[in-house]
């Protein structure tokens, strides 16, 4: 008897396994690249321009009242004597969870290894940034003084004034400043494969642009986006040291979430008042912000 046929293997995955598509309709490179980089080479659509123009009044309004905050004092907030802490402190806790949240979003996702960060990254790390932007503006108008707020850097000068390096104060400065030049370093590192792009579209249409002014305004973009690419070309060699310094930056930030929320905590925990002075502040400040 002859021995039975070797049964084919199937190589198909089953359809039950089977992964929906990331772009439909068998798109190119080429389309996703136009897609995406016409949304800045091309107008503002009417919507954008008016929400722009409310939030442009709104900034307005916010120097305003800080202004009324400089002229009055700070007791239009509610801040007295046996009342320490008001919308100022409020406020800045609040800022730097915000910007917490947009980092453990971007960079653990990215230390995970998760494919679907990058919907949504750049928006986390644009989002981090602003609110730490936001978070800063509190310790120096909380004081009341802004223009003695230089006294919370170490800087060298006649009178020998020193910063106090027992407050707490101080340390939400050095941890806020830290946190906010690695958030920033990992947002435009993120930028630098994008702005290449858009700087080499922009060579491109420029034999299409026509009028003198339109021709300066393309070199100029030109300039501006080949000078924030630092010569990015695309090579293996850039394109290696550029995860390295990627997941470097990711592996800081993860970190910098425990430690600068850690550091705002002890505005709270290092007071005398009872209830206050407690070493729980720290982990619980960080459940907060997760």
């Amino acid at each position: 008897m002859s021995e039975p046929a070797a049964q084919q293997v199937e190589t198909h995955t089953p359809k039950e396994l089977e992964r929906p598509a990331l772009v439909l309709n068998n798109r190119s490179f080429g389309w996703i690249t136009d897609k995406v980089a016409g949304i800045v080479e091309g107008d503002m659509p009417g919507w954008w321009n008016i929400a722009f123009g409310v939030s442009f009044v709104l900034m307005l309004m916010c120097f305003g009242y800080i202004g009324y905050l400089f002229t009055t004092g700070v007791g239009v907030w509610g801040l007295n004597h046996p009342v320490a802490w008001g919308w100022a402190i409020v406020n800045f806790v609040f800022w730097i969870g915000i910007g917490h949240a947009g980092t453990l979003i971007s960079a653990i996702l990215f230390l995970l290894r998760q494919k679907w960060r990058t919907s949504i990254n750049r928006t986390a790390e644009a989002m981090t940034i602003f609110a730490v932007i936001c978070a800063g503006i509190f310790p120096g108008i909380h004081v009341g003084r802004m223009w003695f707020a230089w006294w919370l850097l170490p800087i060298p000068n006649a009178n020998e004034i020193w910063p106090q390096f027992r407050s707490p104060l101080l340390w939400d400065v050095f941890a806020v400043s830290t946190y906010f030049t690695v958030s920033l370093l990992f947002w435009y590192m993120g930028l630098i494969p994008d702005l290449a792009t858009i700087r080499d579209r922009l060579r491109i249409h420029s034999k299409k642009v026509t009028g003198a002014a339109a021709k300066l305004i393309n070199r100029f973009k030109q300039f501006l986006y080949g000078l924030f690419a630092m010569g990015w070309t695309g090579s293996n060699r850039h394109w290696r040291n550029y995860e390295k310094a990627y997941l470097l930056l990711a592996g800081l930030s993860t970190p910098l979430v425990l430690s600068v929320h850690s550091i705002v905590s002890f505005d709270f925990a290092v007071s005398q008042l009872p209830g206050w002075h407690t070493t729980i502040f720290p982990p619980y400040f960080v459940a907060g912000a997760v």
